[in-house]
């Protein structure tokens, strides 16, 4: 088996940031769209960047079997995390809040790993899980006494964060070393079909369509091109739970985000909550020690 290197900071940073400013933007873009159909336009455009994209660079395209794991990889991973993002925060649900949730993507993969992939969990990577959960815990915490109350539409938040670990560890399982150019478009090109499936019986309609443009601008260049290539990229290299760590400082970055976006103000919590996260990437990214190799017998005569 191959063995996971570190993820680089050059590849951690932009992963953090493109994610964690998905919450706020998606929740203005709920504001003006259905969710659903937002999702799916988002995802049809990112198909069609990625696939010429991976045209014009002449990149291989996944064939036979390794094509049906890449697509159901993509249902799970993009449609069922945006789909059920964006349906959460078009209920109400605070855009941190559905951050936090979906932060608990590497405490979930990691679990996940250990018992499907047979996964081993070194000391230093199990304390930068348990440093993301305190981090999630105290911002959540924190975000709740805020509001007084968590909203019922957490639970499809909970369906984003369970395909998103599923989504990512079937990717590392079955699809090998698929090219992140033609993989994200054969991905979003699945996702869209079943989440559009599902918006052909969403009520509402588009109330505010510059706003909705612009929001969808930024989801597909940075989040769904950009941030796709990177969170593959980062997969390949790391490993599922290496690359799912990295969420662990996603909801106190969101929450900074949100404060010129949205208007909220980053709280103690939150504050807390970056260094607690930032200090969870470290921990869970470093690289495992080899284990220490016996010393060969010496041979008698």
């Amino acid at each position: 088996m191959k063995r996971a290197h570190s993820i680089p900071l050059t590849l951690a940073a932009p992963i953090v940031f493109i994610w964690a400013s998905g919450f706020p933007t998606g929740k203005l873009g709920v504001a003006a769209a259905p969710p659903f159909l937002l999702t799916t336009v988002r995802l049809v455009a990112a198909t069609g960047l990625l696939s010429a994209i991976a045209v014009i660079s002449r990149s291989t395209w996944p064939r036979g079997g390794r094509l049906g794991h890449t697509a159901v990889a993509g249902v799970l991973t993009y449609g069922a995390q945006f789909g059920g993002c964006y349906g959460a925060m078009s209920v109400g649900v605070p855009a941190s809040v559905t951050a936090l949730v979906i932060a608990m993507n590497p405490v979930l993969t990691a679990a996940l790993a250990a018992v499907l992939l047979r996964e081993r969990l070194s000391r230093t990577r199990l304390a930068g899980l348990v440093l993301g959960v305190i981090a999630v815990t105290v911002t959540l915490g924190g975000e709740v006494l805020a509001e007084g109350t968590l909203n019922p539409g957490i639970l499809l938040a909970l369906v984003g964060l369970l395909g998103f670990s599923a989504g990512g560890l079937y990717q590392q399982r079955f699809c090998g070393p698929v090219d992140p150019r033609s993989g994200g478009a054969v991905q979003s090109a699945a996702a869209a079909a079943a989440v559009g499936a599902i918006a052909l019986f969403e009520h509402g309609q588009v109330t505010d369509w510059p706003r909705a443009a612009a929001v969808l601008t930024w989801l597909v260049l940075a989040g769904s091109v950009l941030g796709t290539t990177c969170y593959l990229r980062a997969v390949a290299v790391g490993g599922a739970s290496r690359a799912a760590s990295l969420f662990s400082a996603v909801p106190p970055v969101a929450a900074l985000l949100a404060w010129p976006l949205l208007g909220e103000t980053p709280t103690v919590a939150a504050v807390l909550g970056i260094a607690l996260g930032a200090a969870s990437c470290v921990l869970g990214t470093r690289p495992d020690r080899p284990a220490p190799q016996a010393e060969a017998p010496a041979l008698t005569a």
